[in-house]
């Protein structure tokens, strides 16, 4: 929130659901905001999540996110491009070897302008 992002303002995320496989010791949760047309350069953030406050790990695939449940913050960048992407996953591993847990994108594009 808010809703649509607002440049240069602090956004709040909250991520929840239910995971096909176990999240164990060293998962992450990476949130990014990324230009459509040239994708380098924008905020982004990464958090372990056995590490966040309130949740026990493993978490068993299956188990609902009322058991991992969390809110992170980023802020937008401070000029929006027409085209952009929210981009949230959880994965397993460490680069380069990062196996996908779970993800959602999300893709922004200004129609006109006013």
């Amino acid at each position: 929130t808010p809703d649509p992002i607002v440049a240069g303002t602090e956004e709040t995320f909250v991520i929840k659901g239910k995971m096909k496989k176990d999240i164990v010791t060293g998962d992450f949760l990476g949130i990014a905001f990324i230009d459509a047309e040239q994708p380098t350069g924008f905020p982004f953030i990464i958090v372990d999540i056995c590490s966040l406050s309130g949740v026990t790990c493993p978490i068993k695939a299956g188990t609902a996110f009322s058991t991992f449940s969390t809110t992170q913050k980023l802020t937008a960048p401070k000029e929006l491009p027409t085209s952009y992407i929210i981009d949230i996953r959880i994965g397993h591993e460490q680069r380069p070897n990062i196996e996908p847990i779970a993800c959602a994108i999300a893709f922004q594009k200004q129609l006109f302008s006013m």
